[in-house]
């Protein structure tokens, strides 16, 4: 349910306020917080108080914690609607139930911008948020507006609407690596982000509502595993798979000398919950023992994800083995597989809420990336004793 927009720099600001205006679209920078969150920054009020919103396709609701909000971090940028002159409170109460925790708060309508694009906006203004939501500085909910807690136009159907863009979709790369560099596209696509002499595959939409697709299911060598539909969610960092096919799959890596196990853990890198172990210590070892996963879509489509794609980190342990952390999750949920961040890392995706599809294409980041690969050195009992006696002599 969460992944995060913010902040970035243009290197090209002509071309892309020449885009806006020629072709009706609107690109925002993405802002990567440990590849946990993407952040898109976005201005609210008459004295365009910034706010960092998590864009999230998995739900569809547009809010902000209030000034007088409880419940918050005290990091958390908050909204004064009190302060904006242009800004109606229109004390409609709504309450939002997420995975991590509950909001609730009041209805409100404001100017709103978007990388200098100034459009009229409704969204809901949070007075009290707990569990995981906390942390959170809002929420750019994307999902289909039938939905939404709030009924009012979404902000793609805003957009839409206010002629801003040409059609209810928008396209999302995501890099691999670095904390600027990502981006939200609303209203269009480029081809920059994806490889060359690379298409966008489109696939029909399962749900009026939902972006869910239809697969055959997910497949290692010759051995498929069995799920039938995908939801594609950047607001989950994980790709999180069914526990009948994550432990069936698990199976098949153990076959190949990688041994995993499921534990949670609460912190960056670790917040999936597969880990694993492999007899190499070197780069390109590690990357050889992981199989090529594959989602197999239909009989002319497979998205295939390298072990670069689903490796986040290995560490080097002292003798010939490595411990890495991956970016799977095991779900409780058999229904479908959770294409999370880790798969949108690898693919530019398009949303497209207008022609009831979603399409993929190879990212510029699905290459080969370089494993990010660290030593850890125990020192033993032993070489400490040495290392004591020989200060000892010098001395």
């Amino acid at each position: 349910m969460i992944l995060t927009v913010l902040l970035g720099l243009f290197q090209e600001t002509q071309s892309i306020k020449y885009q806006v205006q020629r072709h009706l679209t609107i690109m925002d920078p993405i802002h990567d917080i440990h590849q946990v969150e993407y952040r898109v920054q976005m201005q609210f009020g008459s004295l365009k108080q910034p706010m960092e919103l998590i864009i999230d396709t998995g739900s569809s609701d547009l809010w902000v914690p209030s000034i007088d909000a409880k419940g918050f971090l005290n990091n958390v940028n908050r909204y004064d609607c009190k302060a904006s002159s242009t800004c109606i409170n229109t004390d409609s109460h709504y309450s939002i139930f997420y995975d991590d925790g509950p909001i609730s708060g009041t209805l409100a309508w404001d100017q709103v911008w978007m990388h200098n694009i100034k459009f009229n906006q409704s969204f809901l203004l949070i007075e009290r948020a707990s569990g995981n939501m906390a942390s959170s500085g809002g929420i750019l909910g994307l999902g289909f507006h039938s939905n939404a807690a709030n009924q009012n136009p979404s902000i793609l159907e805003s957009l839409y609407q206010q002629k801003l863009i040409s059609k209810k979709y928008f396209s999302l790369y995501l890099k691999d690596e670095g904390e600027f560099g990502s981006y939200i596209l609303f209203g269009g696509i480029d081809m920059q982000f994806v490889q060359k002499d690379q298409k966008i595959s489109y696939v029909p939409l399962k749900s009026d509502n939902q972006y869910l697709i239809g697969i055959e299911g997910m497949s290692i060598d010759d051995e498929l595993f069995s799920i039938t539909t995908a939801l594609v969610d950047s607001g989950t960092s994980c790709l999180t798979v069914p526990a009948v096919a994550m432990d069936d799959m698990l199976q098949v890596f153990a076959a190949k000398g990688v041994e995993c196990s499921y534990r949670v853990e609460n912190y960056a890198p670790s917040y999936c919950t597969v880990h694993c172990f492999v007899n190499a210590t070197n780069e390109q070892g590690i990357i050889d023992s992981f199989p090529i996963i594959k989602i197999r879509v239909n009989s002319s489509l497979e998205l295939l994800l390298n072990p670069q794609d689903y490796l986040y980190s290995c560490t080097i342990l002292d003798g010939s083995q490595s411990k890495c952390n991956t970016k799977l999750e095991r779900s409780q949920i058999d229904d479908f597989l959770l294409l999370g961040d880790a798969f949108l890392h690898s693919y530019y995706t398009v949303f497209d809420q207008t022609d009831k599809q979603i399409g993929f294409a190879h990212s510029i980041n699905n290459k080969g990336l370089k494993l990010h690969v660290k030593t850890r050195h125990l020192v033993s009992y032993a070489h400490m004793l040495i290392l004591y006696i020989g200060l000892l002599l010098v001395i």
